[in-house]
């Protein structure tokens, strides 16, 4: 048994439009490195026991947040609890 592959309806060439939407449907280019007014990221990894984890998660469900924005957004009300902020 011989399989084809089905042949094209509409052998026309694709519109500008067309065109347009699939280049612009990628990512945005990356911001250049030598920008000096936002600051660059301290990265580090963290490990925290399996039961502090789990009160992060059930906490974080009521916002709809990630791990990164609900811990960065309790270390930030923390500081600014005691003034150091």
């Amino acid at each position: 048994m011989t399989i084809r592959k089905p042949s094209r309806s509409n052998t026309s060439e694709p519109k500008q439009i067309d065109i347009e939407r699939v280049i612009n449907a990628g990512s945005p280019p990356p911001k250049a490195d030598n920008q000096e007014d936002s600051p660059k990221e301290v990265r580090f990894q963290m490990a925290i026991p399996p039961e502090l984890c789990k009160l992060i998660d059930d906490a974080r469900k009521l916002t709809k947040t990630s791990r990164r924005a609900w811990l960065l957004n309790a270390a930030q009300e923390k500081l600014e609890r005691e003034g150091k902020l």
